[in-house]
Protein backbone atom coordinates (compact mmCIF):
# COMPACT_ATOMS: atom_id res chain seq x y z
CA UNK A 1 0.00 0.00 0.00
CA UNK A 2 1.20 3.56 -0.82
CA UNK A 3 1.03 6.04 1.98
CA UNK A 4 1.40 9.95 2.48
CA UNK A 5 2.86 12.10 4.62
CA UNK A 6 2.94 15.98 4.38
CA UNK A 7 5.86 17.83 6.77
CA UNK A 8 8.17 20.63 6.60
CA UNK A 9 11.10 19.71 3.73
CA UNK A 10 13.89 19.85 6.78
CA UNK A 11 12.49 16.35 7.76
CA UNK A 12 12.93 14.47 5.15
CA UNK A 13 15.60 12.72 6.13
CA UNK A 14 13.82 11.86 9.40
CA UNK A 15 10.77 11.30 7.88
CA UNK A 16 9.92 7.64 9.28
CA UNK A 17 12.21 8.13 12.38
CA UNK A 18 8.75 8.75 14.54
CA UNK A 19 10.77 11.40 16.63
CA UNK A 20 7.39 13.68 16.80
CA UNK A 21 5.68 10.54 18.96
CA UNK A 22 8.15 11.24 21.19
CA UNK A 23 7.52 15.15 21.86
CA UNK A 24 3.48 15.09 21.49
CA UNK A 25 0.22 13.15 21.87
CA UNK A 26 -1.56 12.22 18.95
CA UNK A 27 -5.68 10.79 18.61
CA UNK A 28 -3.78 7.11 18.21
CA UNK A 29 -0.66 7.34 20.53
CA UNK A 30 0.52 8.81 24.04
CA UNK A 31 3.74 10.90 24.35
CA UNK A 32 6.80 8.93 24.49
CA UNK A 33 6.32 6.57 21.77
CA UNK A 34 7.98 6.54 17.95
CA UNK A 35 5.06 6.44 15.84
CA UNK A 36 4.19 8.32 12.00
CA UNK A 37 1.00 9.10 11.27
CA UNK A 38 0.76 8.79 7.69
CA UNK A 39 -2.80 9.15 4.99
CA UNK A 40 -4.42 7.05 2.53
CA UNK A 41 -4.37 9.35 0.16
CA UNK A 42 -2.09 13.10 -0.17
CA UNK A 43 -5.56 15.33 0.48
CA UNK A 44 -5.96 13.58 3.69
CA UNK A 45 -2.37 14.46 4.49
CA UNK A 46 -2.88 17.45 3.48
CA UNK A 47 -5.92 18.27 6.27
CA UNK A 48 -4.07 16.46 8.34
CA UNK A 49 -1.67 18.93 8.81
CA UNK A 50 -3.64 21.62 7.98
CA UNK A 51 -6.17 21.59 10.90
CA UNK A 52 -2.89 21.72 13.19
CA UNK A 53 -1.27 25.08 11.42
CA UNK A 54 -3.73 27.77 12.53
CA UNK A 55 -4.42 30.62 10.68
CA UNK A 56 -1.45 31.51 8.68
CA UNK A 57 -0.26 30.21 5.50
CA UNK A 58 3.20 28.50 6.52
CA UNK A 59 6.06 30.09 4.97
CA UNK A 60 8.39 26.30 5.69
CA UNK A 61 8.91 24.94 2.57
CA UNK A 62 6.72 21.46 3.06
CA UNK A 63 7.17 18.07 1.25
CA UNK A 64 5.19 15.09 0.81
CA UNK A 65 6.44 11.57 1.12
CA UNK A 66 4.86 8.53 -0.68
CA UNK A 67 6.02 5.22 1.14
CA UNK A 68 5.44 1.97 0.00
CA UNK A 69 4.10 0.10 3.19
CA UNK A 70 4.00 -4.11 2.72
CA UNK A 71 0.01 -4.95 3.11
CA UNK A 72 0.76 -7.91 5.09
CA UNK A 73 2.03 -5.79 7.61
CA UNK A 74 -1.47 -3.64 8.08
CA UNK A 75 -3.40 -4.36 10.94
CA UNK A 76 -7.24 -2.77 10.43
CA UNK A 77 -8.75 -1.06 13.17
CA UNK A 78 -12.60 -1.16 12.31
CA UNK A 79 -14.23 2.13 12.27
CA UNK A 80 -17.22 1.00 14.72
CA UNK A 81 -15.03 -1.34 16.84
CA UNK A 82 -15.07 0.81 20.00
CA UNK A 83 -18.11 1.81 21.97
CA UNK A 84 -16.57 5.03 22.84
CA UNK A 85 -16.56 7.84 20.54
CA UNK A 86 -12.96 7.47 19.17
CA UNK A 87 -13.07 11.13 16.81
CA UNK A 88 -14.32 13.35 19.80
CA UNK A 89 -12.20 16.91 20.19
CA UNK A 90 -9.75 17.01 22.17
CA UNK A 91 -9.02 13.01 21.57
CA UNK A 92 -10.17 11.07 23.86
CA UNK A 93 -7.95 8.46 26.63
CA UNK A 94 -9.58 5.54 25.06
CA UNK A 95 -8.42 5.97 21.13
CA UNK A 96 -4.70 6.55 22.30
CA UNK A 97 -4.75 3.48 24.56
CA UNK A 98 -5.93 1.45 21.50
CA UNK A 99 -2.52 2.72 19.85
CA UNK A 100 -0.07 2.42 22.71
CA UNK A 101 -1.28 -1.20 22.79
CA UNK A 102 -0.68 -1.66 19.03
CA UNK A 103 3.12 -0.16 19.35
CA UNK A 104 3.00 -2.30 22.92
CA UNK A 105 2.64 -5.15 21.47
CA UNK A 106 4.93 -4.49 18.25
CA UNK A 107 2.84 -7.38 15.88
CA UNK A 108 2.34 -4.98 12.76
CA UNK A 109 4.82 -2.62 11.91
CA UNK A 110 1.70 -0.36 10.17
CA UNK A 111 -2.36 0.56 11.68
CA UNK A 112 -4.99 1.64 9.96
CA UNK A 113 -7.22 4.04 11.63
CA UNK A 114 -10.26 5.62 10.90
CA UNK A 115 -10.05 8.98 9.95
CA UNK A 116 -11.40 12.21 11.72
CA UNK A 117 -12.15 14.15 8.32
CA UNK A 118 -12.70 11.63 6.22
CA UNK A 119 -15.47 9.11 6.27
CA UNK A 120 -13.59 7.30 3.17
CA UNK A 121 -9.38 8.05 3.82
CA UNK A 122 -7.49 6.25 6.78
CA UNK A 123 -4.66 6.81 9.08
CA UNK A 124 -2.25 4.46 8.58
CA UNK A 125 -0.03 4.38 11.94
CA UNK A 126 3.70 3.44 11.17
CA UNK A 127 5.79 1.59 13.96
CA UNK A 128 9.21 2.30 13.44
CA UNK A 129 10.74 0.13 16.34
CA UNK A 130 8.88 -3.04 14.52
CA UNK A 131 11.37 -5.30 12.61
CA UNK A 132 9.57 -4.84 8.96
CA UNK A 133 9.84 -1.04 9.62
CA UNK A 134 12.90 -1.24 7.58
CA UNK A 135 11.11 -2.24 4.78
CA UNK A 136 9.14 0.81 4.14
CA UNK A 137 10.62 2.94 1.16
CA UNK A 138 9.89 6.55 0.11
CA UNK A 139 9.27 6.27 -3.35
CA UNK A 140 8.43 9.61 -4.31
CA UNK A 141 9.09 12.91 -2.57
CA UNK A 142 7.81 16.35 -4.16
CA UNK A 143 7.40 19.52 -2.56
CA UNK A 144 4.00 20.99 -1.54
CA UNK A 145 3.05 24.34 -1.31
CA UNK A 146 -0.50 25.01 0.25
CA UNK A 147 -3.45 26.49 -1.78
CA UNK A 148 -4.01 29.61 0.52
CA UNK A 149 -8.17 29.27 0.28
CA UNK A 150 -8.05 26.64 2.71
CA UNK A 151 -6.29 29.38 4.87
CA UNK A 152 -9.23 32.14 3.84
CA UNK A 153 -11.71 33.82 6.48
CA UNK A 154 -14.95 32.62 5.61
CA UNK A 155 -16.60 34.43 3.45
CA UNK A 156 -19.73 36.72 4.63
CA UNK A 157 -22.86 36.54 2.62
CA UNK A 158 -23.29 39.55 2.02
CA UNK A 159 -26.80 42.06 3.22
CA UNK A 160 -29.57 42.18 0.49
CA UNK A 161 -30.10 45.60 -0.88
CA UNK A 162 -33.78 46.43 0.02
CA UNK A 163 -36.21 47.64 -3.25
Amino acid sequence: MRVFRLCKQIYSGTVLNGEGGLIVDGRWHSTARRVVYTASSEALAVLEVRVHLGRFVPNAAYAVHVVEVPDAQIQTFPSGASDESWNAVPPPGHARRIGDVWLRENATAALSVPSIHSATDRNILLNPAHPAAAGFIVVQVYPYRFDTRLFASPVRPRPRRRR
